[in-house]
């Protein structure tokens, strides 16, 4: 199953475990659902993916000059 863009992260993640538990090494992996070997960590360690995380809220020029 190659990954395209109606493939969700989640369907994607099911379908990486599968194949590993099925036996497929790691970079076999990678090579059949053209992802990184990152992905594939991520998928192996947890079903469900992070959710992607927010950069912190940057303050405003003006702060050193408001009361």
């Amino acid at each position: 199953m190659a990954r395209d863009a109606r493939t969700s992260r989640v369907d994607l993640y099911a379908a990486i475990r599968r194949d590993a538990k099925a036996g497929l090494s790691n970079r076999a992996l990678q090579r059949k659902h053209r992802v990184g070997y990152r992905t594939v960590a991520a998928a192996l360690a947890s079903a469900w993916p992070q959710q992607p995380r927010r950069p912190p809220k940057r303050g405003s020029r003006l702060d050193p000059y408001r009361p």
